[in-house]
Formats: structure tokens, sequence, C-alpha cells
């Protein structure tokens, strides 16, 4: 091939004297003279590095001014300046040389960038004792694309991964003729056949004709795909699951079309289920016959026991301690039991929740709930346990359905009343949704969340309670990342008795995340005593502005507005106006706020909080 390179770049040479013919150039001979080339030489200066580095490595170097060129071609260019440099005291044998290597890989860089008439000048001088030395370029007449023949043919012609690939060619006609976007392309093509399961594609044609006189290019590659190829045989080697299990885990199935995002799919789910440590999934590609390729997946269990010990501090719960225990597999069948404990100022509790995997795995989970506590505001406690399942399910819409059950004993007392005792079988449905950009910093989205229960007296219950609930975000960025996150909260209930209500379902106002400047659940009805006893419905609306002051700080202002009572005619809204800070901390979103409580503006409040805005 090298003997036909210089041929060829003899007779490129020749040509403005002696003919004005077109030239056809194979894809290695012409992309790697500009391209590869490079790369070799990038090889070669890196191990030519310390030998060329002057003996002393503090001395000031040789100034170097490049005029004539701008944009890509002078990037491309400065990419392309050898590593040594010579120093200020250099000799001119040096310099000299130095230049002669500036030329020859200044030259390959330009014809790179289409410009293959770029004339280079040099020169120096010795200036207040270090040499300034001079290249000057004239680019010339640049090479445009008149034509391109670029194609997919093969049983992949229609899948719609090439057709959007196609639907952005590298060039429009008149564009200059720019290796690097012909060789991104062709990898493009190259990398949707591995990622689709072509893997016998092949480019059946992949030619460059350069007419250097008429300074135009024709670009011509046809890529067959051939036929596509199938999942086969699927193995698991693990130690944790029962196969019959296993294979609710399993999203490859024997006989369908290959696919890279199936493979990526399947260790985010494994590795979701929390079962192994290290999972790896191969494609077994030389062992594939008949196209069809096996895959061998091979699982390590995690230890069986995790335990986690944590204290801190949440304006809505004051000082907390909490410890968690996570069986992460009681059996072959991979239920999860997961035991916590907290106490704190404001809510106490044990709680114990088995998860069931079911036959989707990824999308349908069942537990089973045991949740013992103790809830205590200003002049309300409740204690309390509730024994049932829920079932959630994640539609291909990406809303997520649940259904529950739950008998809930109760005891309710406002200080200085008597006791209320309740037994409640509550059924639940509830639907939640979240689009945003981001998990933890979402800089646009939304989020909807609705639930309903309800309970009836002649179903176990001691009376009948209807109980609607809904939450509505939205986040919206500006062009200086500022944004404004707003809120709806909105809950109403229909109950016979609401005396006899559990705290757990009445609703409150106040706290981080409701009304900031009041106390967390210090908003709603009271009785005789002036004591805050909750309400049957709620309502509470937040307007707030954040702007950050670097990456980790931001600044936030905020309004909010609500309360809970038991009757829309005479509710009275609460107003809490304020401003705090925001920080990206490596756990997640951390949030100070100071609120002032409108109608009291010297009793501000303290609100600490974590988690994302939606």
């Amino acid at each position: 091939m090298t003997s036909r390179f210089l041929i060829t770049f003899c007779v490129l040479l020749l040509m403005p004297v002696f003919v004005t013919a077109e030239v056809e150039l194979t894809e290695k001979e012409l992309v790697a003279a500009a391209i590869l080339a490079n790369e070799e030489e990038s090889k070669e200066k890196e191990k030519n590095a310390d030998k060329n580095k002057p003996e002393n490595s503090n001395e000031k170097l040789a100034s170097i001014e490049v005029t004539g060129v701008d944009s890509d071609l002078k990037k491309n260019i400065e990419l392309h300046m050898p590593v040594s440099i010579p120093v200020c005291h250099a000799d001119k044998s040096e310099v000299r040389q130095f230049f002669d290597t500036i030329k020859k890989r200044l030259r390959k860089a330009s014809r790179a960038l289409g410009y293959y008439d770029a004339n280079f000048r040099t020169g120096g001088s010795i200036v207040e004792g270090c040499w300034k030395l001079r290249l000057r370029i004239t680019p010339g007449l640049p090479t445009k694309v008149i034509s391109q023949n670029i194609s997919v043919i093969g049983e992949g012609r229609n899948d719609e991964l090439f057709k959007k690939i196609l639907a952005e060619l590298p060039y429009k006609k008149g564009d200059v003729f720019n290796h690097q976007q012909y060789t991104d392309f062709k990898t493009q093509l190259s990398e949707a056949t591995q990622s689709l399961g072509y893997f016998d594609a092949e480019f059946e044609q992949h030619s460059i004709k350069v007419n250097p006189l008429a300074h135009q290019a024709s670009v011509n590659l046809v890529l067959n795909t051939g036929k596509r190829y199938r999942y086969g045989k699927v193995t698991v080697d693990q130690e944790v699951l029962s196969d019959k299990v296993m294979q609710n885990f399993l999203i490859l199935k024997t006989g369908e079309v290959y696919k890279t995002e199936d493979l990526i799919r399947q260790q985010q789910l494994l590795q979701r289920s929390g079962y192994y440590k290290l999972i790896k999934v191969e494609v077994l590609q030389e062992q594939a016959a008949n196209y069809r390729v096996p895959v061998h997946i091979s699982l390590t269990r995690k230890k069986r026991n995790s335990y986690k010990f944590k204290v801190g501090f949440g304006s809505d719960t004051g000082a907390r301690i909490s410890a968690e225990m996570d069986r992460r597999w009681t059996g072959s069948s991979g239920k999860r039991l997961k035991a916590k404990t907290q106490f704190s100022q404001h809510i106490s509790g044990i709680s114990l929740e088995l998860f069931n995997p079911r036959k989707n795995p990824e999308d349908d989970v069942l537990v089973y709930k045991i949740d013992i506590k103790q809830e205590r505001a200003d002049d309300i406690t409740t204690r309390g346990i509730n024994i049932g399942g829920k079932l959630t399910r994640k539609r291909s819409n990406d809303w997520i359905q649940t259904a529950s059950i739950g008998y809930l004993v109760d005891r309710t007392q406002v200080d200085g009343e008597d006791p209320v005792n309740s037994k409640l079988l509550l059924f639940g449905v509830g639907l939640d949704k979240t689009k945003s950009d981001h998990l933890l910093y979402p800089t646009e989205g939304w989020r909807f969340k609705f639930g309903l229960k309800a309970a009836s007296k002649v179903l176990l219950s001691d009376q009948d309670v209807l109980q609607f609930e809904t939450t509505a975000k939205h986040i919206k960025t500006f062009s200086n990342k500022s944004h404004i996150l707003s809120r709806i909260h909105l809950g109403t209930t229909k109950v016979g008795n609401f005396d006899k209500l559990p705290k757990s379902l009445r609703f409150f106002a106040g706290g981080g995340r409701s009304v900031r400047g009041y106390k967390f659940e210090s908003l709603g009805e009271v009785n005789k005593d002036d004591q805050v006893i909750g309400g049957k419905h709620v309502l509470d609306l937040s307007l707030e502005y954040q702007y950050p002051i670097n990456d980790e700080w931001g600044a936030a202002f905020f309004v909010d507005a609500g309360n809970a009572f038991n009757d829309y005619n005479n509710a009275k809204l609460k107003v809490g106006i304020g401003f705090g800070a925001r920080w990206r901390s490596p756990i997640g979103p951390v949030k100070i706020d100071i609120g002032f409580p409108k109608d009291d503006y010297k009793s501000p409040q303290l609100h600490l909080s974590i988690g994302s805005d939606l």
C-alpha cells in the first residue's frame, strides 16, 4: 500500500502540469494520510517527549506567532504543533529542523480539513535574547463536496436507527471536505451495526474521489448490514434465586433480535434487584451459529444482611436517630425483608416490610407492611398500628399506579381531652408521575401525584371515610440558569365524625414542605382551648425563585400560603415569606430556609430538609 500511496502522491504533484483528470483514492490511502498518520505521530511525540525536553526543564521556550488562518483550521494546526519547541537560545539548525517538522505535520493537518493547496512561510529572529518565530499560512482554496452517495442496504435498511443516521448526512453540497466528518459518520454506522446485532455488516463501497485542480470531492459509502443476529441460549451463573424466579428477572429471551440496549437494561435490572454486587453480561459472539449468539450472565451475590445507623435533624421531625436492617433475600424466592426503627421529637416508630418479587419485578412490586408509629404535634398525639399490603405497577407511559389495603388501629388524643380509639379498614388507589431532566437536580420538569382512600362501616370500620389528596409541582428554568418552582397541594375528606378521625388521616399545614414561616403541623382547625386539631381539608400553595451563586450553592426566595380547615367558606390561608440557601451536597440537595409568618414577622422559623425539588 505504501508504494501505491507514493505513486499516487507523485501523480498529484505532477497533475497541475500534465493533466486535469479526477483521481479516485481508497479510504485507507486518503484518510490514513491525513488522520491515521497524525495518530502515529502523536504516539511518536509521546515517546520522544522526555528525550526532547531541554536539559533545564524550566528554561524559557521560544514564542511562536501563527497568522493567516483562524477558526477550525487554526485550531487543527495548533493541535499538530510538535511537542519539542526550541528554547530561547537554540541554534539556527535546531530552529530550521523545527520548521521542517512543522511543515510536514501542518500540511497533513490542513489536508484533513480540505485545504490541499495550503502554503507555509516561516521565519524568525532573536528579540531580547529569545527566538521569536513566525509562521504565516496561506490556506488556499478549500476542496468542497459536490456529491455524496451514501446508503444502507441489506436486512437492516429500514431500521429506524439507520434511518435516523441517514437523515443527517455528513456533508451538504458545497461543504468543505473535512475528512473527520467522513470518518465520524462511518464510525456512527459501524456502531449502529454492532448495537443492533448486524455482526456481519461490511462497507461494500467506501471511496472518496478528489479533483485537486477543481477543488472538488465526491463521497461514496454503501453499507450492507447483512442478516441480523438473535439471542441464542441465555445462561445464568448465580446462587441466590431459583431458576424459576430468575426467569422473571431476564429481559433477554432466546429467539428475540439482538440489541445492545437490552443488555444495558438487563444489567440495570439485576443491579436494582439488590441481590448482586458484581454483574457481568457477556455476549459470546465467537460461539454464534445460525445467526444466534449465546449470552452468559455471571452474578456475584452481596452479603445477605446490611445494616445502617443514622443520626440527623430535620425541622419537621426534630432530632432523630434511626437504625435499619436489610435482609436482601430470605430464600430462593427472592423475598426481601426490611426492618427500620426511628426515634425523634415528633415522629417515632418501627416498621417491617416484606418485598415480594412478581412476574415483572422491574415494574411490578408487592409489599406487605407492619407499621407501628407515634406522631406528636404541638397539641395532638397519635399512636397506631397499620397492617396491610401495597401493589405498585409502572406503566409503559411512566405513570405509577398503586393499590393498597390496610387495617389501622389508632389512638388519638388532644391535650386535655379523652383519647379517641379508631379502627378502619382502608382501601387506597393512587397515581404518580414525574417527568424531569434530572433525578436529584431537575431544571425542567413536573410531578403529579393523586391518592384516594376509603373505609366503610360495613367492612370492619368504625365509620365511613372518603379522602382525596393531590399534589402538583412544576419547575421552569430561564436563560440565566435561575428557575421558578411552583407547588399546589389539595386535600379533602368526607367523614361522619371528624372527632373520631385518626390524626394520620387529618390534614395539617405548616413546616418545611408546606407553609414555611410556621412550625410543622401548626396550622389547622383549633378546639375550644385554642389547640390545633387538624382539618378535613387542606390547601397550600408555593412559589419559589432560585438563583445559582456557583456550581454548589444557590439562593432562594419564596412565598407560601395555606391552611387546614373544615369549611371551605371559612377558610383563612396563612402566608409565609422568606429566603434560603441551596447546597448541592454529595448526598443530594440540602435546603435551608428562614420563613416569616405574615401575621408575625418577629417569629421566624428555620426549616432544614433534604431531597429533590420534585
